[in-house]
């Protein structure tokens, strides 16, 4: 049986095949399979016995959070919620997200203050969440190989606009590049390569008024 204990922000395992240090900060999500504990970073996996239960006991105070009855989760990597997984920075990796997780979850992006939030308020993907790290453009449309958040509507363009989240005063950049238009404050449609000032709370459409969303 392997042993598992947190030492000095390093996850400590003891196993008959040799001991492991991994750093805490480096653990993306841990997983629960049977008698199994998993432990994924970005470049490997480490295998353990163990309770979950306990993993999530010792890792109370170092970011992570459960996501579902399998999962613990290390919040600072979540970069969006669609209401049933979450995805992880600079990864594919989608986690389930059980429905009493729910809660937790959204208010935990939801009070984000180092990162500008995108969420959808109504329409097909309302309880959508992205995280939008400060002054880095993201670019929003339909395709994947052109945007980084991907929205699939009838009326969104393979590349529709850019969002930007300036930390050093707050506000939002927003620039069109769609065919059908981008709507902001309900009604006002950008002038296509111009770019915008959106304060917190201000609405946004992407092609038509179904969907509207929200940043934070």
């Amino acid at each position: 049986m392997s042993k598992i204990s947190i030492q000095s922000n390093l996850i400590m395992i003891a196993t008959k095949s040799g001991d492991y240090s991994i750093p805490v900060h480096d653990v993306l999500y841990i997983e629960s399979e049977l008698r199994t504990i998993n432990i994924y970073t970005i470049d490997d996996t480490y295998h353990c016995y163990e309770r979950l239960d306990l993993i999530e006991k010792q890792l109370a105070h170092y970011g992570f959070i459960r996501c579902h009855q399998n999962y613990l989760v290390q919040a600072e990597y979540i970069t969006c919620f669609d209401n049933h997984t979450l995805q992880l920075k600079d990864t594919d990796f989608t986690i389930p997200v059980s429905r009493r997780c729910h809660k937790e979850i959204r208010q935990l992006m939801l009070n984000d203050n180092e990162n500008g939030i995108l969420t959808c308020v109504e329409g097909f993907y309302a309880g959508y969440i992205v995280k939008l790290e400060p002054n880095q453009p993201f670019m929003i449309g339909r395709d994947g190989n052109v945007s980084d958040i991907i929205i699939q509507l009838p009326l969104i363009s393979r590349l529709h606009c850019k969002l930007v989240y300036h930390d050093y005063n707050g506000e939002y950049e927003v620039t069109d590049y769609s065919t059908n238009g981008t709507f902001i404050h309900d009604d006002i449609r950008l002038i296509p390569k111009q770019s915008y000032t959106l304060e917190p709370d201000s609405t946004i459409c992407f092609g038509d008024r179904t969907n509207v969303f929200k940043v934070l």
